[in-house]
């Protein structure tokens, strides 16, 4: 089975600067999303040093397994804390980060904030992620319906990211690889635009051409209102 990917980020329609940031090693099989937190310089700041430090974290682990990859958001974590404790225009910033970690038969994942990870199987779209978010979790205890989510005025604070206690509490999880997966992590810009059936249909539009559908997916994202930076990236298990 052959891993390849496709990874592309936008500004957006709203924003001045990107403060995303993603990671694509298809040597490693480390794929990562970030979306920084705390300010133009501090937000980039936060999501590249993070993405950068968890990469790093991961260089020399061998086969995926949950373990490394909590130990590598520690690292990352503690990080982008004493980053933004030892420079001054850089305190409070954080950043959240969704990663997928990839063997040829096997994968973890793990993320804390509100990027996401989606996983296209056998023709369905399935989320692998739940948002560390205020509405998310009431969603999650039935205090919110989900159609009443995406509109809310809190829906971009999130309860979990790297840089901002300690101690972080990341989800992750382990699954089988099967030959035609196709994987999306993606920033809030693209999944905070794109309803679950909207993401599902431009995940078809260009079978086999990830370089596409990346551009189809930030394109559509810009085309709802581009109200915040949009970032892909898709990792495919080719046939």
């Amino acid at each position: 089975m052959k891993i390849r990917s496709a990874a592309l980020s936008d500004t957006g329609k709203r924003r001045k600067a990107n403060e995303d940031f993603f990671a694509a090693h298809d040597d490693l099989g480390v794929y990562v999303v970030a979306d920084g937190l705390g300010g133009h310089a501090g937000g980039r700041e936060a999501a590249e040093s993070g993405t950068q430090a968890f990469v790093e974290g991961l260089a020399s682990a061998g086969r995926p397994s949950l373990d490394a990859l909590r130990d590598a958001f520690q690292v990352a974590n503690g990080f982008v804390l004493t980053r933004a404790g030892a420079t001054p225009g850089l305190r409070g910033m954080a950043t959240t980060l969704a990663a997928l970690w990839i063997a040829p038969d096997a994968a973890a994942l793990g993320h804390v904030g509100d990027s996401r990870i989606y996983l296209q199987r056998g023709g369905r779209l399935a989320p692998l992620t739940s948002d560390h978010s205020l509405v998310a979790e009431a969603v999650q205890r039935q205090q919110l319906e989900p159609e009443a989510a995406r509109a809310h005025p809190h829906r971009s604070v999130i309860t979990r990211a790297l840089g901002v206690r300690p101690e972080l509490e990341p989800d992750a999880a382990e699954l089988r690889i099967e030959a035609g997966d196709l994987f999306l992590l993606c920033t809030d810009g693209v999944c905070a635009q794109l309803d679950h059936a909207e993401i599902a249909r431009l995940l078809g539009l260009f079978p086999g051409d990830l370089e596409a559908t990346a551009r189809a997916l930030i394109e559509q994202a810009n085309a709802h209102g581009g109200e915040d930076n949009a970032t892909v990236v898709l990792v495919d298990c080719d046939r």
